[in-house]
């Protein structure tokens, strides 16, 4: 082949590639709405809002409205007077701990997603279903909630029965990158590499540790790059070693509790026991614990609708401690918020419990405002931006601003009004995609 013709044969490779990359370029245009952008800021009638292949580029005189390729798709969508606000964000799923852990969380992530929720955290499942699916949703075959799963790290007995020993189907429970034992002669820096090499990007530090080696073990995720959460007490370590040890989401309110107490067990089993009669959430100790969590940055993952749910949920037998548990948490909820701590809404229950019941991250954000003294405000933040700041997305994702990801839920009445309005769906934007509710 001679220069000329090989030179017109690049030409026309280059031409076909550049005419392919315009042709992808989409622009979403929703007109006519009321915003609620997730920064607290007062809602706002908007003229409009425009996003180039799902970043947003320009609401009203923010941005700069952009003159489209010539191959370009413009979708424009009149919204006359509905409600806008950030996709909601559950910090606290389990999403892939079914025997049919891939086609199950498929499912219930497609789902979640025409539910309004663009953004989730797993906190123990089998990473080898959540990694697939992660990459399909990547790839635009699947449209599933932005997520970030974690990698399960704790002692001995947790893996010995129940849901823990069951997170990894075909290897002894325990002994998975994803699902590891961690003692004191353990290798945290390859525990720790593995589970990266699994997709985690979270370390979740489970029970029965000690707090040197739950401080050891914080140390080496954050050395390694993982962000990290724990259980409120991980027994023997309590909230505050946890909390000077760098951990970047603490997980269940009640359990915070064990702050108080001169001596935790060390028994992870205890943490049904906690003193919730005894010490109240304003204990001087817990009062300066939610000082040094917002201090540190701290996020708590409350996860109240999980404490109200096993009160009466079918099927499952009451537990009367969950009662107590369950006002004592919504107490501790607000007294941390009130100290400045960014509260997340965490269900640990988030799958719907049929057909036509939506992902019960809207109960968590009606709990907030209903038992622990939040405004609809505060709890749609809770669920929106905080939430993005504990996936560690906060710059790109949990607000409705230019320059982030166009993930997104349009309303037919007033959360303000009402918080229970966040399940009146028209519809939901997954970076500039839309979804139908179901």
């Amino acid at each position: 082949m001679n220069a000329s013709l090989a030179g017109a044969g690049l030409a026309a490779l280059l031409a076909l590639f550049a005419s392919r990359t315009a042709a992808a370029v989409d622009y979403l245009e929703l007109t006519d709405f009321r915003l609620i952008d997730g920064t607290g800021a007062a809602e706002h009638p908007v003229q409009r809002l425009i996003a180039r292949d799902g970043v947003i580029v320009m609401i009203d005189s923010s941005g700069q409205a952009p003159t489209p390729e010539a191959t370009a798709t413009w979708t424009r969508i009149g919204l006359d007077g509905a409600w806008v606000m950030p996709g909601l964000i559950d910090t606290h799923v389990h999403v892939a701990r079914f025997p049919d852990a891939h086609r199950q969380a498929e499912r219930i992530l497609q789902r979640a997603v025409k539910a309004g929720i663009t953004g989730v955290r797993d906190l123990g499942g089998d990473a080898r279903a959540l990694a697939e699916i992660e990459r399909a949703g990547g790839r635009g075959e699947l449209i599933v909630p932005h997520m970030v799963f974690s990698a399960m790290l704790g002692g001995p007995d947790i893996f010995k029965q129940g849901p823990t020993a069951e997170l990894a189907t075909g290897r002894a429970p325990g002994q998975a990158a994803w699902a590891h034992v961690v003692t004191e002669q353990s290798d945290l820096r390859q525990i720790i590499a593995e589970a990266k090499g699994s997709g985690a990007t979270n370390a979740k530090v489970y029970g029965d540790l000690s707090p040197e080696l739950a401080t050891r073990l914080i140390h080496e995720a954050t050395r390694q790059g993982m962000l990290s959460t724990a259980h409120g007490t991980v027994f023997p370590a309590r909230p505050g070693d946890l909390v000077e040890a760098g951990i970047g989401s603490l997980a269940h309110a009640p359990y915070l509790v064990w702050e108080a107490v001169d001596e935790v067990p060390g028994d992870y089993r205890m943490r049904t026991k906690g003193p919730w009669k005894t010490v109240a959430p304003d204990h001087p100790r817990l009062l300066a614990l939610y000082r040094r969590m917002a201090e540190r940055g701290v996020t708590l993952d409350a996860t109240l609708y999980v404490y109200k749910a096993m009160q009466s949920y079918p099927g499952v037998p009451k537990m009367d401690w969950t009662e107590t548990a369950f006002d004592w948490g919504a107490r501790a909820t607000r007294l941390a918020r009130e100290a400045g701590v960014r509260v997340t809404t965490g269900t640990d229950w988030f799958e719907p419990r049929d057909d036509f019941e939506l992902p019960h991250t809207h109960e968590e954000l009606a709990l907030l405002v209903e038992a622990a003294g939040f405004t609809p405000m505060q709890a749609i933040m809770a669920a929106t931006q905080n939430g993005a700041i504990a996936l560690g997305r906060g710059k790109s994702h949990g607000t409705l601003e230019v320059g982030k990801v166009a993930d997104l839920v349009v309303l037919d009445a007033d959360p303000l009004a009402d918080i229970h309005n966040t399940t009146r769906i028209r519809f939901t934007v997954r970076a500039g995609q839309i979804v139908q509710p179901q």
